[in-house]
């Protein structure tokens, strides 16, 4: 396999776990971009604990589940109390804190990027391992009370906390682990690219994740699947003077969407005709 191959698969691994990152919260109503700033706490945790002071990936790894776990606890405890555009908002407002944070942390590289970033030999297969994982904790919850109930803060939170949904403890919940998520994907970011810079943490990388989750599907997990690998490659196979305008592409293909088909590529009427015609090809097959 080239490594042209292995980057994009990893960095296919990467944005998917961001756009369920974002999706998560989405669940309950919450449109909470910390997954964001929490991929860049990450990123940069990981790299350097485990260039300065030698930690194996693993352990660097473990570290920055906890890291990621308690920077989104903070926020969440105010983010749970908010809904909407408040909360899309000061979450923006965190990205932009942490990005200035970093550029004047001259041990982190300020804004000449923290570079020579151990490689490691396992990563592709690790990342899609964390994905496979995230991806049976989503289903799952997706398919659980909890996930009623997060579907039920969607449509109606005031409704939600009448019938008895604990709105809050849930929110915090969600943001806890959607922040966690963010930063998984920030040290398979940074390892793979082995150099990392404050503004590959931006406006950005905003804009590629929730127009993955809007493109593919915004109200189902599936989205991701089809709309990552397309839209990630896309610089890759259109041409290069093309390329250079990624930022309009994404944004153009993201308004078409909301107009042509607001739901995104993946509905839950598309995988409910799936799952009926699975069902009534099975049982043909045992007939």
């Amino acid at each position: 396999m080239s490594l042209q191959v292995i980057y994009y698969l990893q960095f296919v691994a990467v944005f998917i776990l961001m756009t369920w990152a974002v999706y998560l919260p989405f669940r309950a109503g919450q449109l909470y971009n910390g997954p964001i700033y929490c991929m860049a706490i990450g990123g940069y945790f990981s790299a350097f604990v485990a260039r300065d002071f030698g930690w194996p990936f693993g352990l660097a790894l473990i570290a920055t589940v906890v890291l990621g776990a308690i920077m989104g606890f903070i926020p969440a405890l105010g983010f749970c109390r908010t809904t909407g555009l408040v909360t899309a908002m000061a979450s923006i407002a965190l990205i932009y804190i942490i990005q200035s944070v970093i550029r004047n942390l001259d041990f982190l590289g300020g804004s000449r990027g923290f570079w020579n970033i151990p490689k490691v030999g396992y990563l592709l297969p690790l990342a899609y391992g964390i994905v496979l994982i995230v991806g049976l904790f989503i289903y799952r919850f997706d398919h659980s009370r909890f996930g009623r109930a997060a579907e039920a803060m969607l449509v109606d939170p005031e409704l939600a906390a009448a019938i008895g949904i604990d709105t809050r403890r849930l929110s915090v919940a969600l943001l806890i682990i959607s922040s966690v998520i963010g930063a998984l994907a920030g040290a398979i970011f940074a390892f793979t690219l082995g150099t990392i810079f404050p503004e590959s943490f931006g406006f950005a990388l905003l804009l590629y994740v929730w127009s993955m989750m809007y493109i593919g599907g915004r109200y189902t997990m599936w989205g991701a699947i089809i709309s990552v690998p397309i839209l990630w490659g896309l610089p890759q196979w259109v041409p290069h003077a093309v390329a250079e305008y990624t930022n309009i592409l994404y944004g153009a293909l993201l308004i078409i969407i909301i107009i042509v088909r607001p739901e995104g590529i993946v509905s839950r009427g598309m995988l409910q005709w799936v799952r009926k015609m699975s069902e009534k090809h099975k049982q043909k097959g045992e007939q």
